[in-house]
């Protein structure tokens, strides 16, 4: 491109020359190009080529034809390109048709700031403030912007001077017919330069007046955001001084002001302009909340219809009850969310844009608690919206009238017996309500009687921005917890209607993630909270300096430079890290809801962990600004930590990225490690879990499982053998007995065909013949059940056969209790054979000479 260029200001160059030489009368300046036909053109050439004096800046060639003509068509296409962006001109349209609106905002200040003297009210000062925050911002862009035009300009500028003193395109074909040629387009492309020129600098003429004017009111803006700074600071030192006559005296005669509702008209049609303003020039931010309420309403009850698709009437008004708010109330809950969230991230809006949002909010939630609280609570909440509503009129207020000194003082009245009321209430109430309920309403109970304070104090301003406070911070609190318990109501629907599908939704189980989820929205509607409040009492800028400066402020250890915000951020990615690993682990490992997970992704698992570990560590570091030079510190001091006690935890961690490589276990293997025995769970960097039968969780070190003799039951299929013995009496046909067990083993369904089941005869004991039967499963898991249906299924055909099973039958003994048989026999005088085991004997009539007969004993224990 840059060839391209240089050679196209060769070509301007040299009709510039010619005509520097043929100049003999005044010509018109370049501002105003006159158009130079080829006949002229050529003349001129001609006068150079023939120029002996040796001044002369063309020169003829045979061998640069095709060059020539090549860059004379590039020149002529890039030249229609830029005349054509030039043509279209910068986009400044909506910049200068937006001036006027800049001067009427900086009128409206100024008209205020002439009347300070009188204003008692933060509100309107801070109202101001915004709006030239705003003003200042849309400068800024602006100003950036126009930069941006004023670069392409100079660029274009610098392209065509660089074209007029480039000489390479002063070689000209030798030839007259071709040389004819050349200059008829060589007078073309150099008129399309001349426009080219001339529109190039009609913009920059114009960029340059608008720029001015733009700068203009950026400075008059900055210097009128400063004095609105220092009013500001000059209303917070004297915000506790006494503005005001006393409740209990008439104010005094120079002192009383205009009457009220003349001061409420004038505040609402300030306001109304200002928000007119406001809204003109940051955009109509009311149209993203309604086109967001629509998205969200519209989610929700697709999500409810295919609910009631999926499920039974009676079984899905089950699943919806379950979101008491967001079912029943679709509307008014979804007024709730998008209200509270536009207020909460409206840090920079006017009060009038925040009351707005503030009384829809409320006016939502009056309909949703209606039917879920007890009356007398509801009428107290129905006078802290009409208290509320009272504020946010009186916050628009831009000057202190007697009237609205005794509207403070009874507000605040009300706000304290209405606290103290609550206080009583929450004792003995039974509702659900959030942990830090009485601290919310301590702080309202207590800002509402410091506002009552400063009123009898006749310090009317402090006392306004305290009430206003209390009050709109207890009412947006149940707004607050109304809209945690929504989003987590628009959570659980959309997993119920999801759960069947294959999305990723369906891989959520929403009772494992709603408590932590909702710790997490908690958190964030606390601190939202506290802002909220921060901001109505007008401490918000100031916190937010301090904590910056405190975060900010760079600090030393050493040589070693750190600052709190990098060590947030370092901890934060880390933990996020974390939280993300965990999230994989559960969607993609073994939750130990299904005893046959769908996918085995253990290993890779682990190392995706791994791998997001790691990398969040390099991210952390990278974030933070610590220099990854001192991450080499770190690794010494983990290998001298290594070398001093933390052999066995390495040895885990590096047997953790064994198990993954090498995949001995999978997530849901059922292994056998020493005597335990269990299903997989969760392959951890560290450890494993181990899911035992009896419910409960083992952690084994990762060097265990290298270490040590493992079995795992199903590395490559879940397929096991059962062996099952039965026992059948002595006497039993033994052929029969086979027969019938392997038939039956054959035609049952859920064994397995091949290998096919054996039976064996396995050992002869003394309570009969044990038959072994062995067969295969498919599924590991069913092993017990299939050995007991096996055993039942068994003992009742071999019945049905007449086959008894074998059983251990009790020992007898026949004593003879003839007076006789007592006198011990004398000594043998032969050996002794050896006593033949004692078996059940079956008891016999013994006959004697004198006819008495034997009597059986009952064996006892000791038999």
């Amino acid at each position: 491109m840059f060839r391209h260029i240089c050679l196209f200001i060769l070509l301007c160059c040299t009709t510039l020359l010619a005509t520097g030489q043929s100049r003999t009368s005044t010509q018109s300046p370049i501002n105003s190009p006159k158009p130079i036909d080829s006949a002229t053109l050529s003349k001129i050439i001609s006068q150079q080529v023939k120029d002996t004096s040796g001044k002369s800046a063309i020169r003829l060639s045979d061998t640069s034809v095709a060059i020539i003509i090549t860059r004379l068509e590039t020149y002529t296409l890039m030249l229609n390109q830029v005349m054509s962006t030039l043509r279209r001109g910068m986009d400044t349209v909506e910049i200068s048709e937006s001036i006027p609106l800049i001067d009427s905002s900086m009128r409206v200040v100024k008209k205020d700031m002439t009347a300070f003297g009188s204003t008692n009210n933060v509100h309107d000062l801070y109202t101001n403030r915004v709006l030239l925050v705003q003003l200042e911002r849309k400068l800024d862009k602006w100003q950036d912007q126009l930069f941006k035009f004023h670069d392409r300009l100079v660029n274009i500028t610098d392209t065509l001077q660089i074209l007029r003193q480039d000489t390479s395109m002063r070689n000209i074909p030798a030839e007259n017919e071709l040389r004819d040629i050349y200059v008829g387009q060589m007078a073309s492309l150099i008129q399309k330069w001349r426009q080219v020129d001339s529109a190039n600098k009609r913009n920059l003429l114009h960029l340059g007046l608008l720029q001015n004017r733009v700068a203009k009111r950026y400075i008059d803006v900055t210097n009128l955001l400063e004095d609105m700074d220092y009013q500001l600071t000059r209303f917070n030192q004297r915000m506790f001084n006494k503005d005001f006559s006393y409740l209990w005296e008439p104010p005094l005669p120079g002192k009383k002001g205009p009457r009220f509702p003349e001061v409420l008209h004038r505040s609402v049609r300030k306001n109304l302009n200002i928000l007119k303003i406001f809204f003109a020039v940051s955009g109509p931010i009311y149209l993203f909340w309604i086109l967001g309420a629509g998205l969200f309403l519209w989610w929700v009850r697709v999500n409810a219809g295919k609910i009631k698709r999926k499920h039974e009437d009676r079984e899905a008004e089950s699943i919806l009850q379950h979101s008491r708010y967001l079912y029943r109330h679709q509307l008014a809950s979804t007024v709730v969310l998008t209200a509270t969230l536009s207020f909460l991230v409206s840090i920079q809006y006017p009060i009038f844009y925040s009351g707005i949002c503030w009384m829809i909010a409320a006016v939502a939630t009056t309909f949703i608690i209606r039917n879920n609280v007890p009356d007398n609570l509801f009428k107290r909440w129905l006078l802290l919206v009409f208290l509320l509503a009272l504020y946010c009129v009186n916050n628009l207020l831009i000057q202190v009238t007697f009237f609205e000194q005794w509207g403070i003082f009874a507000g605040g009245i009300l706000s304290v017996i209405l606290g103290l009321y609550l206080l009583k209430t929450l004792r003995n109430t039974t509702l659900p309500l959030p942990k830090y309920s009485r601290s919310a309403i301590w702080t309202f109970t207590i800002l509402s009687g410091l506002s009552v304070l400063l009123v009898l104090m006749a310090r009317v301003a402090a006392a306004k921005i305290m009430g206003a406070a209390s009050v709109v911070s207890i009412t947006m609190a149940l707004a607050i917890v109304l809209t945690v318990e929504i989003l987590m109501e628009a959570i659980y629907i959309q997993v119920e209607a999801k759960k069947d599908s294959s999305t990723f939704i369906s891989m959520i189980d929403y009772q494992n993630i709603k408590s932590r989820l909702k710790t997490i929205f908690y958190i964030v509607a606390s601190i939202g909270w506290v802002a909220l409040l921060a901001r109505n009492l007008y401490l918000y800028d100031g916190l937010y300096e301090i904590i910056s400066n405190l975060l900010m402020a760079e600090r030393k250890i050493g040589n070693f430079t750190f600052s709190f915000s990098s060590v947030i951020i370092f901890l934060l990615i880390i933990w996020l890290s974390t939280v993300v690993t965990q999230i994989i682990s559960y969607l993609l490992g073994y939750t130990g809801q299904s005893s046959q997970p769908q996918k085995k992704l253990g290993s890779a698992m682990l190392l995706i962990r791994l791998a997001i570990l790691g990398a969040g560590t390099l991210l952390a570091f990278a974030a933070s600004g610590i220099p990854m030079d001192k991450l080499a510190i770190v690794v010494g001091a983990l290998g001298v930590g290594i070398g001093f006690g933390l052999q066995n935890i390495v040895n885990n961690l590096v047997s953790g990225v064994i198990l993954a490589f090498e995949k001995p276990i999978e997530v849901g293997d059922v292994i056998e490690l020493g005597t335990r025995t269990g299903v997989v769970k969760e392959i951890g960097i560290r450890s494993s879990k181990i899911s035992a039968g009896d419910g409960s969780e083992v952690i084994v070190p990762n060097g265990d499982l290298i270490a040590q003799q493992l079995v795992n039951w199903t590395l490559t299929s879940r397929t096991r053998r059962v062996d099952v013995i039965v026992g059948v009496a002595y006497g039993t046909d033994l052929k029969k007995a086979l027969t019938i067990i392997k038939d039956y083993l054959l035609n049952l369904d859920d064994i397995l065909k091949t290998p096919e089941p054996v039976v064996l005869l396995q050992n002869f004991r003394d309570t009969g013949v044990d038959i072994q039967s062995m067969f295969w499963i498919s599924d590991l898991g069913q092993a017990g059940v299939m050995k007991s249906e096996v055993l039942t299924d068994i003992y009742v055909r071999l019945q049905e056969a007449g086959i008894s099973i074998a059983h251990p039958r009790p020992q007898q003994l026949q004593i003879n209790m003839e007076p006789g048989m007592w006198k011990q026999p004398p000594a043998a005088t032969t050996p002794a054979t050896p006593a033949q085991p004692v078996a059940a004997v079956t008891p016999t009539p013994a006959a004697s000479a004198t006819g008495r007969s034997g009597e059986t004993l009952p064996p006892t224990a000791g038999d």
